[in-house]
């Protein structure tokens, strides 16, 4: 209820206080930073799907939570609040529209940060701003619900574990039958493996197909890996809704699992945000040293295939291909030349799309907007360029290493008629794998270790 400009609503103080306890160095130069020259209004998708509509620049929407920051916590709104426009909230009306920005009409992608001179990171202040509001229960009802089931159950999908180990062993099974090899094996809980593999519940979920394409690499490779029961989620929401609790107790778990079992490296699979936050962000957040190496699946691969540990064929793959770069993983995570290496060593035909690494579009996936369903017609209005960079491709599949950006470019492609599939690099490292005599050498591997075991 707001009285005056001196009453504020419990959540509106809630929200000023929470800013103080969250303005690191990074946040308050970004703040102060901006001297709003417009350089970053072009880079934004939504900006280009809505050309008259200012409140969707990134100056714009920085600007709804900077004059916080000025009344509250910067000397120049004391003395200059008009000049610096400063100003504050009152109600919790006014939250919703903050929500409405922050999470509605941004993705975090960071392409307005990349093309900002002064070094603006707006999508880290915007992550902070979701995170003030999601602490007094304002977000979307998706975002609320994705974060409650990886904080209870311990995966962002709530999967439980009987259901993870039951499809671990379904794969198993078909494992065994695409190579010939009743000992096969996808290894859960094993100890002292030199590789823990984690991955994203949605292949638990809705695409178990990468988990088997993954295995049947492990195998020709003849990686002596194994799959978590527990922290097997690489994902984390933590990046997407601003709480850094959350992220902590999520990468924590996966650094747990990986030395509980005495594992020497973690490798994530494809997922642009997983990666992000198991190998970057999440150190920080949970507050710990990771003392073993932790790669992308990506880089494994095209390991495996320098050493000749697994041979490829291209021809196996058919037809044309370009990529689609991650937000994550190009502009915060520097991931853009291995996953285009290993693309051209599995098909015949890829071809560039413009412009791309870190000056992509989004895939309108990013930020956890796939689980904000108030905001899809939003979303895939601001995908029109991303359709359009495909279209010119004139390639059949587009390629991409993140699982949110399978689904945000499905739908695109769907929505704007776009034909063309979608798939990942794992899908394609399987279907070239050459199958010769390795299986004759990992059957007599497997078979003398279960042996051992009994």
């Amino acid at each position: 209820m707001n009285n005056g400009k001196d009453a504020r609503s419990y959540k509106a103080q809630k929200v000023i206080d929470r800013m103080g306890q969250k303005l690191s160095r990074q946040i308050v130069g970004s703040l102060t930073a901006c001297v709003h020259c417009g350089m970053c209004t072009d880079s934004c998708h939504y900006v280009l799907a809505n050309p008259g509509d200012p409140t969707y620049a990134p100056a714009y929407k920085a600007d709804m939570i900077r004059k916080l920051f000025k009344h509250h916590y910067d000397w120049t709104g004391k003395y200059f609040p008009n000049w610096v426009k400063a100003g504050s909230v009152y109600t919790d009306q006014e939250l919703e529209e903050l929500k409405d920005t922050v999470f509605g009409k941004c993705t975090n992608c960071r392409r307005c940060t990349i093309n900002c001179p002064m070094g603006v990171d707006l999508a880290t202040f915007n992550r902070m701003a979701r995170g003030l509001l999601c602490h007094v229960g304002i977000m979307p009802e998706g975002v609320e619900y994705v974060a409650k089931e990886q904080w209870e159950i311990g995966n962002q999908m709530g999967v439980l574990k009987e259901d993870f180990i039951g499809t671990i062993e379904w794969q198993e099974e078909e494992l065994q039958e695409e190579m010939q090899d009743p000992t096969a094996k996808i290894p859960i809980d094993k100890m002292n493996a030199d590789i823990v593999y984690t991955v994203n519940p949605r292949e638990v979920k809705h695409d178990p197909r990468s988990i088997l394409d993954a295995a049947k690499i492990f195998y020709m490779a003849g990686e002596n890996y194994t799959m978590p029961s527990e922290g097997w989620d690489m994902t984390n929401f933590g990046l997407f809704n601003g709480d850094d609790d959350l992220g902590g107790a999520v990468a924590g778990r996966v650094y747990d699992n990986v030395r509980e079992l005495k594992g020497k490296k973690l490798v994530m699979s494809e997922c642009g945000h997983g990666y992000r936050s198991t190998r970057c962000e999440g150190p920080n957040w949970a507050k710990q040293d990771i003392e073993f190496e932790a790669e992308s699946s990506v880089i494994t691969m095209l390991r495996y295939i320098k050493e000749g540990k697994i041979k490829v064929d291209k021809t196996k793959n058919p037809g044309s291909f370009t990529f689609h770069d991650s937000c994550n993983n190009a502009r915060s995570c520097g991931l853009t030349e291995e996953p285009r290496e290993l693309l051209s060593l599995v098909v015949e035909d890829f071809r560039e799309m413009y412009p791309n690494r870190a000056e992509n579009y989004c895939c309108t996936g990013g930020g956890g907007a796939m689980s904000m369903s108030e905001y899809k017609a939003r979303r895939l209005k601001s995908g029109k360029v991303k359709a359009e960079q495909l279209t010119a491709t004139g390639a059949e599949t587009v390629v991409t290493s993140c699982h949110n950006c399978v689904d945000g470019l499905t739908d695109i492609i769907g929505h704007y008629n776009v034909g063309m599939n979608v798939t990942q690099l794992v899908n394609l490292v399987a279907n070239a794998l050459v199958v010769d005599d390795r299986i004759n050498e990992n059957t007599t591997k497997y078979a003398a270790e279960l042996a051992t075991l009994g």
